[in-house]
């Protein structure tokens, strides 16, 4: 399961989105358990550590999601240095949104849904490329989780 997360090789348009959904899923029954216990606990320091692990689970969440973006660049042969520019583009966002400004939200949203579309929808090389082989080709490992 682990080699899911690599930042080697490629990742086909359909496990993208599936292993995608798994970590939103996963992190969302973390964050709403932990969010229960929240109401359970009645010392700071415990509310504390409550709120670390919500953190946490956000903070993994992001990182697996990324790494399965590199993989997915790589698929259609582009560099996984184009991740961090995305990631950079949601703090954009999450800045308009700060700031209570509509515009830049809806711009912002806009720009942000076209480009995960693109990653999401874009096919992967015909041919093997620099990153591998073509995912699920008799060449290429497979990886089930």
């Amino acid at each position: 399961m682990l080699e899911t997360f690599s930042l080697r090789g490629r990742l086909g348009r359909l496990r993208y989105l599936l292993f995608n959904l798994v970590v939103v899923a996963i992190a969302a029954a973390a964050v709403f358990t932990l969010t229960r216990l929240l109401t359970l606990v009645g010392t700071r320091p415990a509310f504390s550590m409550v709120q670390g692990l919500v953190f946490l689970t956000y903070v993994l969440a992001i990182i697996a999601s990324l790494c399965l973006m590199v993989r997915r660049l790589h698929d259609f042969d582009q560099s996984g240095w184009w991740t961090p520019s995305v990631f950079v583009l949601h703090l954009v966002y999450s800045y308009y949104e700060a700031v209570g400004s509509l515009i830049g939200e809806i711009l912002m949203g806009s720009f942000l849904l076209a480009v995960h579309l693109a990653i999401i929808l874009a096919p992967g090389s015909k041919n093997p490329n620099r990153f591998g082989e073509v995912p699920g080709s008799a060449g290429a490992p497979v990886v089930i989780p």
